[in-house]
């Protein structure tokens, strides 16, 4: 598959050297710039550089588009052109991105001939590191260290990534509690966020737990494979904890994708998401998740000013025909 890429999001960088490491697939035309354009040049990666984004959806060959436009509008607009010009679209989500944009990119897929995917923080992490486990595994918690920036923009991104991660590990959570503990001086010392069921679930549903702190000791995972300990990793792992005391960890490439120690995935990345492009099922069901994360997303930020746990609905169906 050849792939075009247009925008300035620098998590982009993660997809295209997976395309370089895959024999199979290949680079077509760019239309970069900004930190995307900085973080290809600095990892001495050859591409074409053309002058407008149509001009990428064009290159002869291209099938499939990765748009990593920061802009909300933008991202949607040069989304929408690909699919038009029969091309598969990957999509990196913007900051500002919201339950309308994901419910108009559904609606976007639906009108499709061709698979549209957010990347999205489920993608960085082992696709057997929970999911594969089942429910009959006894799972009872997935957990996530991750190191806290004062960078709200920053914290914001890293924080859908990983609620994406643990929503992505096949559980159907609904309630969420998200809790800040400041510093004498009121700056934000850490922030626990835990995603979990209503009592009402017809199945046991294990917690998420994410922790948000400065100077973690995680467990980095270099790009020679070893293990140490850091206080600021790039690289953090998904442990899954059973109810007879085991413990399984997961490498990821969160908080950070663009910024990440863990490369050892770059090759499965492309093949993982070439296959799913090829599969209307399953982007359909990648669309879902993708809403219902930024619905958790949402319900966090409620959390957090009401001080207290928060029941999210999910009312996709409808809201995608009243949109639509």
């Amino acid at each position: 598959m050849r792939f075009a890429i247009i925008g300035q999001s620098a998590e982009a960088v993660v997809l295209i050297e997976s395309v370089r490491a895959a024999g199979s697939h290949q680079l077509g035309a760019c239309c970069v710039a900004g930190s995307l354009a900085a973080a290809i040049s600095e990892r001495g990666i050859a591409f074409s550089q053309v002058a407008s984004p149509e001009e990428a959806i064009i290159d002869s060959g291209v099938e499939a588009v990765v748009v990593a436009e920061e802009d909300v509008d933008r991202s949607m607009s040069l989304a929408r052109q690909a699919s038009q010009a029969d091309c598969h679209v990957i999509v990196i989500p913007p900051d500002e991105v919201s339950t309308a944009y994901s419910f108009e990119l559904h609606l976007l897929l639906d009108e499709s001939q061709y698979g549209i995917i957010p990347l999205t923080g489920h993608w960085y992490i082992d696709p057997d590191a929970a999911a594969g486990r089942e429910m009959e595994k006894n799972i009872q918690q997935l957990s996530m260290d991750l190191p806290l920036t004062e960078d709200a923009a920053e914290l914001q991104r890293w924080q859908l990534r990983a609620v994406d991660a643990l929503c992505g590990c096949g559980f159907e959570y609904t309630r969420i509690t998200a809790l800040d503990v400041p510093g004498p001086d009121g700056r934000l010392l850490s922030r626990s966020v835990t995603l979990a069921a209503s009592d009402a679930a017809d199945a046991r549903v294990p917690p998420g737990i994410l922790t948000f702190r400065k100077s973690p000791a995680l467990h980095v995972f270099t790009p020679s494979g070893g293990e140490g300990e850091s206080g600021t990793a790039s690289s953090v792992q998904l442990l899954v904890t059973t109810t007879d005391g085991e413990e399984h960890s997961s490498a990821t490439a969160l908080p950070d994708p663009a910024g990440s120690e863990y490369r050892s995935e770059d090759e499965a990345l492309v093949m993982r998401l070439a296959a799913h492009l090829a599969d209307r099922d399953q982007c359909q069901r990648h669309m879902e998740q993708f809403s219902n994360t930024l619905e958790m997303v949402a319900g966090l930020q409620k959390s957090l000013r009401r001080r207290r746990t928060v029941d999210v609905y999910f009312d996709g169906i409808s809201e995608r025909s009243a949109f639509k």
